[in-house]
Parts: structure tokens; C-alpha cells; sequence
């Protein structure tokens, strides 16, 4: 994640001349006076509108730049062209998917599928996987257009993202405009970079400020969740928290009479409850959701939670039969060479090795905790007896050829990447979920028909130029 900010060197030094003049910008979030049910953007919505049916289909998309966009996108493309057959009818996999939980470079796939449904496959590519946003962004910066609006109007650079995702990728639209009649849920993370939590763009995160997310542009929840700190500064909300009545909030009434059964629980109950006292926290400053949880599974994680804590065995769930999660990890393990030399790194290796080592250690313990069968989290699925549970991981480290995980773990986390290291990237999120024992295990609950033909990834004749 934070070689971003490193390949970024020039952008951070142009910025921070004028750091005092992109400190601050106004919130964009609206308050509320009262809580509503009523089209409000929650899993709660969506459960009601939804029938989740005996299969429930988890995806958490990672960080990792345009190279976590690019394989999530393989994966899904994968989904799509995946049939199963229920209770007679022919349908596509990716229909079959619930939920969607993503920070950083994969919230941009998901937030676009989420949008724009099938227009993923015939537009994604073009309006971002292939685009050199980067390098937009750079020459904006450089533009006298932007230093006169950042002198005048408190336009930062991270207002400059939002402004290009809204313009180009997202199109004005809000979270009003992501249907909720229709799979799956759409769950985007970012960072509170206060208390380091992990921050929910879902409208029960919302009522706690007493703000209304149908009228938040998904531009900048995207912005938010892949806000790199240092490169771009945070997104500013303005906390209303305690401004509104929440009498009628089951989610506001179950915080506040809960009795948390691990530090766990209680870290999650405490850091959701604080949000409503706006004159300790009149402002919430969020940055890259993978700073908090760099997989996409936290928000996964902190809903059992939550719903072990609420007690909420609702009928519409009581037909599940089986539950997966395929988690899409665009994590990679660059050879750094720190220990080939007797010399001592440099503070900007040392710093690089250190923040990156912090994350895959966190990143090893949030996917055992799901990878444990008797974890009381993986439990929390089968509140309503002993079902089969599939955790399925797209990695790179599952390629068997050396030269494959050499070159997947040199691919930089950026907002850049070349046609080919994109067409690759894709195929490998093809191939690698194709081929996972799990998901063939989890396949087999249905008749199903298979894309035709094999992948074969090719990295012999890659370069560095587009063709």
C-alpha cells in the first residue's frame, strides 16, 4: 500500500508547499433529525428486500492499488461466466453473491458493480482498470487550474480525487443510487484515522452521526477508502451524533444494551458508540480503509459480531444451508534485499519494510480467525445448526511457479499499470479461483458448468510499455 506514496515522491513534495492551504474542506455529509428505516442503505434494507435463499455468498475485495482492482475484476469476471443450477433454473454465480465487503484499490470494483450491475464487464476497463489515473491526477496537480483553487477555496489534493472518481468513474451518482433490490450489498471501509477503526460507509454507521449516506457521493466513500495518508489528506465528516432522535434504531438500542463477551466486542461496541457524542468527536477524519483492515474481511468479522450481539435469528436466514467467503487478497511480498547487505537500509526502506510487515502480520490474524472452522466467529453463520462453511483465498502465493510469484509480487501498489500487467492480472484472478480446492469443493453443492477453454498466464513477454 505505501509504496504508493513512495512512487508518488513528487506529487507528496508539490503538495506539501501548499499543506496549509489543503488542511481543510467543507463536510459534504447532510444531517438528520430522526431515524428512518425507509430506503435507508443497510444490510438491514437489503435482508428485508432480499431473499438470501440457501446460499450465502460473501466476497471481501483487498487494497493494493489498480492491482487489487484489476483481480478482483478477474475474479469477478469469473463469477460471471461460472452457471449453477437451483431448484431447476440455469443461473450465474455472480448472481448468487450477497455481500460484498472492500477497502481501498478493491472498493473501486465494488462500488462500480455495485452502481452500474453488468456494465462492469463492457465499461470498468475502459474508464479505470486501463486508464493512467495516476498520472491524471499528477498533471492536475501541476496545473495552475488547481493551485489557484487550492489557494482560494481550500481545494486539496484529495478534493482533486474526489472530483476526478465523481467525474469520470462514478458519475455523480450517491448511494441513493445503488439499488437495494438487488444482489449484492456493497459494503465500503475506510479508516478512522482518530481511533484507527474501521469505518462503514452504511447508513447504521451513519445514523450514529446523524447524517444521511443516500445523499453521500460514492466518489468520495471511494476516495476515503484509498485516501493513502501523506499522498492525500483525510475526507472530513462532520459528526451530528446526538443531534437526532435514534429511539427507534435497533442497532442504536442494541449498542447501548449490549454486554460485549470478549475485548473484542467490546473494542467494536465502544468505537460505534462514540460516534454519537459530537462534542467529543465533532469531526471524523477518515483515510484508507486498508490501514485498518487491508483484506476487506473486518467488515465481514464485525457484523457476526454485531449479530451475535443482537441475538438476530431472523427468518429470512434461517434457510441458509451453506455459507462462503472468497476472499480476493492482491497482497504481495516484494523481495526487498535488506538482508543480502551488512549495510543499514534507508529510513525509506526501513519505514517501507516496517508498515508492510505490520500489515501482514494483521492480515494473518483476520484471515485466521475466518479460516478456523471452530472460531466462535465462523460460528456465528451456523446459529442455525452445523452447515458446511467454504473459505476460499485468491492469492498470489498459490501460484506453484516461482517465476509467476517473482512477478506478481514486483507489481507496484498504484493507480498505474500497463494494458498487459492489467490483461495478466485479470487471468490470474480467473485462474487462481478456478483452480482453488476450496471453491471446487463448494461448486460441488450444484451442477455446474464451467467457462470453457484454460487459462495460460504468459509473463515471458511481458513489458513495461502499453501495446
Amino acid at each position: 500500500m505505501y509504496s504508493l506514496v513512495r512512487s508518488s515522491s513528487v506529487l507528496i513534495f508539490l503538495a506539501a508547499l501548499c499543506s496549509g492551504c489543503a488542511s481543510q474542506f467543507k463536510p459534504q455529509n447532510e444531517p438528520i433529525k430522526s431515524y428512518s428505516s425507509d430506503h435507508a442503505y443497510s444490510f438491514r434494507t437489503y435482508q428485508r428486500d432480499n431473499d438470501l435463499g440457501e446460499t450465502l455468498l460473501i466476497l471481501a475485495f483487498s487494497g493494493g492499488g489498480t492491482r487489487a482492482s484489476a483481480l478482483s475484476y478477474g475474479v469477478m469476471e469469473e463469477l460471471k461466466d461460472t452457471r449453477i443450477e437451483i431448484d431447476g433454473v440455469k443461473t450465474r454465480l455472480l448472481d448468487e453473491v450477497d455481500y460484498i465487503s472492500a477497502v481501498s484499490g478493491g472498493s473501486f470494483t465494488a462500488a462500480y458493480y455495485g452502481l452500474f450491475g453488468d456494465k462492469l464487464f463492457s465499461d470498468y476497463e475502459k474508464v479505470f482498470l486501463r486508464q493512467s489515473v495516476q498520472g491524471a491526477l499528477l498533471w492536475q496537480l501541476l496545473s495552475p487550474g488547481y493551485w489557484w483553487r487550492s489557494l482560494f477555496t481550500r481545494f486539496d489534493r484529495t478534493e482533486m480525487a474526489v472530483e476526478y472518481y465523481d467525474n469520470y468513474i462514478f458519475k455523480g451518482r450517491t448511494f441513493a443510487d445503488i439499488p437495494l433490490n438487488r444482489r449484492p450489498f456493497i459494503n465500503i471501509n475506510a479508516t478512522d484515522l482518530s481511533q484507527g477503526n474501521r469505518f462503514s460507509f452504511d447508513q447504521d454507521t451513519f445514523d450514529l452521526l446523524c447524517s444521511d449516506l443516500n445523499k453521500f457521493n460514492v466518489a468520495r466513500a471511494v476516495t476515503a477508502s484509498s485516501a493513502v495518508p501523506v499522498a492525500f489528506p483525510s475526507i472530513v465528516l462532520k459528526n451530528h451524533g446526538g443531534d437526532c432522535d435514534l429511539s427507534e434504531s435497533a442497532m442504536f438500542r442494541m449498542l447501548n444494551e449490549s454486554k460485549p463477551l470478549d475485548i473484542r466486542q467490546r473494542e467494536l461496541v465502544s468505537g460505534l458508540l462514540s460516534y454519537n457524542d459530537s462534542k467529543q468527536h465533532p469531526y471524523i477524519h477518515l483515510v484508507d480503509g486498508g490501514i485498518s483492515d487491508n483484506l476487506g474481511l473486518r467488515g465481514v468479522i464485525d457484523g457476526l459480531q454485531l449479530t451475535e450481539l443482537e441475538n438476530a435469528a431472523q427468518d429470512h436466514t434461517k434457510k441458509v444451508k451453506r455459507v462462503a467467503v472468497i476472499l480476493v487478497n492482491a497482497e504481495v511480498r516484494p523481495k526487498r534485499g535488506i538482508d543480502e547487505s551488512p549495510n543499514k537500509p534507508a529510513i525509506t526502506d526501513t519505514i517501507d519494510a516496517v508498515t508492510n510487515a505490520q500489515i501482514q502480520r494483521y492480515n494473518v490474524e483476520t484471515r485466521a480467525i475466518l479460516q478456523d472452522q471452530d472460531d466462535r466467529i465462523v460460528r456465528g453463520f451456523q446459529r442455525f445448526g452445523r452447515i458446511p462453511y467454504y473459505f476460499i483465498e485468491v492469492n498470489f502465493q498459490s501460484f506453484s511457479s516461482p517465476s509467476l510469484k517473482e512477478f506478481f509480487n514486483s507489481l507496484p501498489t498504484s493507480l498505474e499499470l500497463s494494458n498487459r500487467e492489467i490483461d495478466t492480472l485479470i487471468q490470474a484472478g480467473r485462474s487462481l479461483l478456478r483452480n482453488s480446492e476450496e471453491y471446487s469443493e463448494f461448486l460441488e453443492n450444484f451442477t455446474t458448468e464451467m467457462p470453457d477453454g484454460h487459462i495460460e498466464i504468459r509473463i515471458d513477454d511481458l513489458t513495461d510499455e502499453d501495446e
